[in-house]
């Protein structure tokens, strides 16, 4: 009995159609992606990177560096208002009231308190009592830095459970 003429006719009508989609969408998947390119005024379609209109210049070191003060000098003149920026501040800390002692000149900061030896402290960006090692050094560190966190109670005796107790 022959019988392959019979099913080979039904059963190639619907194999060709399938395995010649899935060819296409196995071509199309490997293909590489197609950019378009303006090339002398006329529009391409090629696999490759469009060439470059202008020849790349990479920017010198002292380009570089320029640039980094430039975004530096403008980020510490004009910082927003709730940044929280990673470095200690060199801005005076504002007085808490009326009664408050002024602000130290600039150069006093690197100045060791009265009875320290010279050196022995200078401001880090240290605030808090518990980054302190003696009472010394906190009052230096009340008097001398902005923005520490030392005088609870605002009496002008800093850490006075930890180091200085009265």
């Amino acid at each position: 009995m022959p019988h392959a003429p019979i099913t080979q006719k039904p059963l190639r009508a619907l194999l060709v159609p399938l395995l010649s989609a899935l060819l296409a969408y196995a071509a199309a998947a490997h293909a590489a992606p197609v950019n378009k390119c303006v090339i002398n005024g006329s529009v391409t379609f090629q696999e490759a990177p469009c060439p470059a209109t202008q020849p790349r210049r990479d920017p010198t070191l002292a380009e570089l560096n320029a640039a980094e003060k430039q975004r530096r000098a403008a980020a510490a003149s004009a910082p927003s208002a709730g940044a929280k920026v990673p470095w200690p501040s060199t801005a005076p800390a504002p007085s808490p009231g009326p009664a408050a002692a002024p602000a130290p000149a600039p150069g006093a900061a690197l100045t060791p308190a009265p009875g320290a030896a010279p050196g022995a402290f200078h401001c880090d960006g240290r605030q808090h009592c518990s980054q302190m090692r003696s009472c010394a050094e906190a009052k230096y560190f009340l008097a001398n830095c902005p923005g520490v966190k030392m005088d609870g109670d605002g009496d002008g005796v800093p850490c006075e459970q930890q180091w200085c107790a009265r």
